[in-house]
């Protein structure tokens, strides 16, 4: 019986937010240990419930000494990073001897005093068990892969889809790998490509058929039926990190020298489409005038936030279409969400029916996405704020918002919560009992990661920034770690001479 040691760390981190994730950000969402892991994994659709589904079909003894789920915000502090490691790192020493280990990580985690903690972690788990004892790690393609993380590992395969909704699938194919390695049929090693730009293949948005994201995963599915290829994995890279590596990337599993050369092929694709994004970003004033232009009908208009997302490190706060909507309402309007604990907390205490004079939001950072609402609210509902994922976005997964609360300012309800989530499932409209195909309107705050859920119940979806961190105007930030030249923050000629160079060498 092959003894296989599984564990997951996952953190997205924007290293523009001026807060810090503290390892009390992670716990309000769950730290598993051991069996409690376990337990609680095995009947969701991540990738810790694909290593536990191929693990028992292989009959692999199991060792599961930690597993983090993602949880975006800002860099993750030093305690957090140090705990997380180190429980991985007590808990692999004492299951060895081992045969394999299969590990879950972002690729877009940043830490208070480390740029690369997912290569840091590979890296301290290779010293570990040695060299030989073969790791095999999924990502999320809105990773910025290092060099040390593909050096440290045999297999990367990242998440397929955006939304992501192949995370457990994605975890079942690292475990084939893992698989086929232990029965001696492959020995394989990744060969990492990385261009100069920030951001490639449209995010890793799937939603398009003809998109530049399912064009370059058909062609990765193509180039799999090489000789020596195993995995070839896209990363459109993370663009709210300044670090070294920020960008797309292709780590191609397998051996042989035609792995490199598949690799750069794939980055250049990456790098002709660059300015195809299939998404584009308009102001509040423009998405408010579209979503007055949609025919009527039976279903919601959604707008989604891009600036101020959680699942890109947002405050979660920002009031820009909030103070908009309330000024010029458009009917049944629900805004979701609000984070700002003490304006939850007073409206707690007022009680369901009162009415309570709040000055909601904007408090983090006034400039990035409006400063706070002043105005007077009824209080409707008062709920504990933990859901559980109905899917397809991690069906079975718990989330927190902790205590919150239903707001209502004439046409236009508004959820509080204590603690800042991405919108990601209607359950996150329904705890407060309400459904979300009869609303008018309803303005969430998320990037992509909404429309699993959101779209086939919306007659309309319309995506805008608000002017919060999490925005993908990337040249109005001060970046001082990327590296340079790269697009767009410098002159094409500069970029593309830079790309000749290293061509050549």
């Amino acid at each position: 019986m092959k003894r296989i040691l599984l564990a997951q760390i996952l953190h997205e981190a924007n290293s523009f937010a001026r807060t810090q994730a503290p390892i009390a950000h992670f716990h309000r969402q769950g730290v598993f240990l051991g069996e409690a892991a376990r337990e609680r994994f095995s009947q969701t659709r991540t990738e810790m419930a694909g290593f536990l589904e191929a693990a028992a079909r292989e009959d692999w003894h199991t060792t599961i000494p930690i597993v983090v789920p993602c949880a975006p915000a800002g860099p993750m502090s030093m305690e957090a990073f140090t705990y997380f490691r180190d429980t991985l790192l007590d808990g692999l020493r004492a299951a060895m001897p081992l045969d394999g280990v299969l590990l879950a990580l972002h690729g877009a985690n940043v830490v208070d005093g480390e740029d690369d903690p997912d290569g840091a972690v590979a890296q301290a788990v290779r010293d570990a068990v040695g060299p030989d004892l073969p790791i095999v790690i999924t990502l999320d393609p809105h990773s910025n892969v290092s060099d040390r993380l593909a050096a440290a590992v045999n297999g990367i395969t990242a998440y397929r889809t955006h939304p992501h909704t192949d995370h457990k699938e994605t975890g079942l194919r690292a475990a084939a790998i893992l698989s086929r390695i232990l029965a001696g049929e492959i020995s394989p090693r990744v060969h990492l490509a990385r261009g100069r730009q920030m951001r490639g293949f449209d995010a890793a948005r799937t939603t398009l058929p003809d998109g530049p994201a399912r064009r370059a995963q058909a062609i990765a599915r193509r180039m799999e039926q090489e000789p020596g290829v195993v995995e070839v994995s896209i990363q459109a890279g993370f663009v709210l990190a300044d670090v070294w590596q920020v960008g797309p990337s292709v780590a191609v599993t397998g051996e042989g020298p035609r792995c490199g050369e598949l690799a750069r092929e794939l980055m250049r694709f990456a790098w002709d489409e660059r300015e195809n994004d299939t998404v584009k970003m308009i102001s509040v004033a423009e998405a408010l005038a579209q979503a007055r232009a949609v025919p009527p009908g039976p279903l919601p208009i959604v707008m989604s936030d891009f600036g101020d997302a959680p699942g890109g490190g947002g405050y979660g706060d920002a009031t820009a279409m909030l103070r908009a909507l309330m000024d010029d309402p458009f009917p049944n309007t629900l805004f979701l969400s609000i984070a700002d604990a003490g304006s939850v907390e007073k409206a707690a205490a007022a009680g369901v029916g009162a009415t309570v004079q709040l000055s909601l939001g904007g408090h983090t950072a006034p400039l990035h996405g409006g400063g706070p609402v002043e105005a007077a609210f009824e209080v409707l509902k008062i709920v504990d704020g933990k859901f559980t994922h109905e899917g397809p976005y991690t069906p079975g997964m718990i989330g927190n918002f902790g205590q919150s609360v239903l707001l209502r300012h004439g046409e236009v309800r508004v959820v509080a919560t204590t603690f800042q989530r991405n919108i990601v499932d209607l359950q996150q409209v329904k705890m407060f009992g309400i459904d979300p195909r009869a609303c008018g309107l309803i303005a969430i705050k998320c990037m992509d990661a909404f429309r699993a859920a959101f779209t086939p119940i919306a007659r309309a979806v319309i995506a805008f920034e608000s002017g919060g961190v999490s925005s993908r105007v990337q040249t109005t930030l001060e970046w001082t770690k990327a590296r340079r030249p790269i697009w767009p923050l410098d002159p094409l000629p500069e970029v593309e001479a830079a790309l000749a160079a290293e061509a050549v060498a």
